[in-house]
């Protein structure tokens, strides 16, 4: 027998999801303020199915104090609409590095945040729809091995993963989409290795 859930929980689910990694990220965002870590740079590591997932979309959230901060962000999408230009564009007011899962296995991947080498979220494998009310979810906000296993995820899914293009903020890039479809030659943000 299959329950459905009423649609507006699967939206409070995700809204609950987004509130919560909103306030995980604010709270590193605070502690480096606080332990006077305000030095320029810095790099948080994302591991997402979209532009959309409700990791991105908080991290979206603190897009300001990320670019005062100078944190940027080097993110991996599964899913990418390359009909909509603002998929295609920084999702975060930094420059970020984003690319591209091509390879239907890497989505066996856990979405995944790393703000520091011991702060990191772990969330359910990327096949999964994010609305799931069952989803997998886990905070480790002080955990060294947490964060090196992390970290080592990322690189190898980073290695595995074809560039979407280095993305500048979405101001600068809607100047330069012109350009930029004109000069390749391509659909955007499909590049030539």
């Amino acid at each position: 027998m299959t329950i459905e859930t009423p649609s507006y929980l699967h939206g409070l689910s995700i809204a609950d999801k987004v509130s919560k990694l909103t306030a995980f990220i604010g709270e590193d965002l605070d502690a480096r303020s606080a332990h006077g870590m305000q030095v320029t740079g810095g790099c948080y590591l994302l591991v997402a199915r979209s532009p959309d997932s409700p990791v991105a979309q908080a991290l979206r959230a603190h897009a300001a104090r990320l670019s005062a901060m100078g944190i940027h962000v080097r993110a991996i999408f599964s899913e990418v609409d390359i009909s909509k230009p603002a998929q295609l564009m920084a999702p975060f007011s930094m420059p970020s590095e984003c690319r591209l899962t091509r390879d239907p296995r890497l989505l066996a991947a856990h979405e995944q945040l790393t703000l520091t080498p011991t702060c990191t979220w772990v969330g359910d494998c990327m096949r999964r729809e994010p609305g799931k009310r069952d989803a997998l979810e886990r905070y480790a906000p002080d955990c060294a091995q947490t964060g090196a296993h992390a970290s080592r995820s990322f690189e190898s899914l980073w290695r595995a993963t074809a560039p979407l293009h280095s993305m500048p903020p979405i101001t600068a890039a809607l100047a330069q989409m012109p350009d930029m479809l004109a000069a390749e030659g391509l659909p955007y943000g499909m590049r030539r290795q």
